[in-house]
């Protein structure tokens, strides 16, 4: 994630916001949230930022957090409200799949995307992991870890638990 893709992922986010108010009074009532959480820009602003895929939210789905987050009770959110609505979604996802974290941490690790961590990438792994002295070694690029199919594999070991 650099800075670039941040500030591009805000500005997505905030012209969704422009976008869905569709009545222009600087709130969103629960349709306009739905409208917002299930829009392209929110989900590439989504997966930019935390590396997770989108899920399609229902106004049934959000009206507990909207009501949460509607701190001044108007039945609206205001920016920041939204904010919370955001963040209280988000973290809800996060508790029911710990996974999901994961992918998302690896995800920030993998420059290109396609669920391998290999030579620096898995430098970086092992350096956060606080493995410093890894810096001085050379990663062999036959050496890769293919992260999401590790995810997927203890997902559905979980899942038959259950």
């Amino acid at each position: 994630m650099t800075l670039v893709n941040l500030i591009s992922a805000l500005a997505k986010a905030s012209s969704a916001w422009e976008k869905y108010d569709k009545d222009r009074n600087g709130t969103l009532s629960l349709k306009e949230c739905e409208d917002i959480f299930n829009s392209e820009e929110i989900c590439e602003a989504v997966e930019m930022v935390t590396n997770m895929h989108c899920k399609h939210y229902t106004a049934a789905d959000l009206e507990p957090y909207f009501k949460r987050a509607d701190g001044d009770r108007s039945g609206t959110l205001s920016r920041s409200e939204f904010l919370a609505l955001y963040l209280a979604v988000a973290t809800e996802r996060v508790k029911k799949n710990p996974l999901l974290l994961a992918e998302a941490l690896l995800g920030f690790i993998d420059k290109d995307k396609n669920g391998v961590l290999e030579g620096s990438e898995v430098k970086a792994l092992l350096t956060i992991l606080g493995f410093a002295p890894v810096l001085l070694m050379p990663i062999p690029g036959f050496v890769k870890i293919e992260y999401k199919a590790i995810l997927r594999s203890l997902g559905a070991s979980l899942e038959g638990r259950k």
